[in-house]
């Protein structure tokens, strides 16, 4: 357990370079104004000797919220110019990285809240940051994949992806854990990957699980020899409801709109969806 001395370090600023000049509360935020200053380091340049030279405008921190409050560091860091070679440097903090305007605190809790279920609108929203700045922290992440074992059961699906396109998606059946998420389902790119698993591996599969559009079935076949494929029940019942409601149309149409077989079948169509052998008795349509 280490102790907290000051305030400073609560907000999550350990630098003992950052000199606070003033905080108080708006409306909307907490505004910090702050200056970063200390001694004049030697020039990374030629290695010279560097003296105090003036003042960067401040920047705009976002911090960490503080009792639900949004937090702001406008900090103004101190400028150094080498005596020798006449360049001039920005200096240094901890808070955040160079030449960046989000503190290493936002940072890290962006990549903390991308391993939750939440939108990368959401994590936006909540940190005070651009949507574009949580993509650019999602696309560092990198996935070691391992291809020396697939699951006894497989499920394939598409999802929406961008507009107007499908990603492919497998998934552990029995546990739903996911197996891989591709950029399109394309028969080539979805080859190209499972061939990186050995046969031996693909051996192993005993199910697959998919819709009834039947683009996949020819490729699983070959993919994975042992395999049973078995359609869906979600797609199942999708096409059973399809044929029932064009069944009960066309027998609709049949009939007089103002009779009562019309009426009957137009107003209780939900009885067609239902699996019960119990007959149905209503007082509406009781002949005189």
């Amino acid at each position: 357990m280490r102790l907290i001395k000051n305030t400073t370090e609560l907000i999550g600023i350990k630098d003992q370079n950052i000199k606070i000049s003033l905080v108080f509360e708006t409306n909307t935020h907490i505004e910090i104004q702050a200056k970063l200053d200390y001694p004049a380091p030697s020039c990374p340049h030629c290695h010279g000797m560097m003296i105090k030279y003036d003042f960067q405008k401040h920047s705009k921190i976002p911090l960490l919220e503080q009792a639900g409050t949004p937090t702001l560091l406008r900090l103004k860091k101190r400028r150094f110019q080498c005596k020798n070679c006449r360049r001039v440097t920005v200096a240094k903090t901890s808070i955040v990285e160079k030449n960046c305007q989000i503190s290493n605190l936002v940072r890290q809790k962006v990549v903390q809240l991308l391993t939750e279920k939440v939108s990368l609108t959401d994590i936006a929203r909540r940190l005070r940051v651009s949507t574009s700045t949580v993509i650019r922290k999602l696309d560092q992440f990198t996935f070691k994949e391992h291809f020396d074992k697939l699951p006894r059961v497989m499920s394939w699906d598409e999802f929406g992806f961008k507009k107007s396109e499908l990603a492919f998606v497998a998934q552990n059946y029995e546990t739903n854990k996911l197996i891989t998420i591709l950029d399109n389902r394309r028969q080539t790119t979805i080859r190209n990957h499972f061939l990186k698993y050995p046969l031996k591996v693909r051996q192993k599969v005993q199910f697959i699980t998919m819709d009834m559009s039947g683009a996949y079935i020819p490729l699983a076949r070959r993919l994975f020899p042992n395999a049973e494929i078995i359609i869906d029940r979600f797609h199942i019942i999708q096409h059973l409801s399809r044929a029932f409601l064009k069944t009960r149309i066309a027998i609709m149409n049949q009939f007089d709109k103002k009779s009562l077989p019309y009426r009957a079948l137009k107003n209780h169509w939900r009885l067609s969806r239902k699996l019960s052998c119990k007959s149905f008795h209503s007082k509406t349509f009781v002949k005189p």
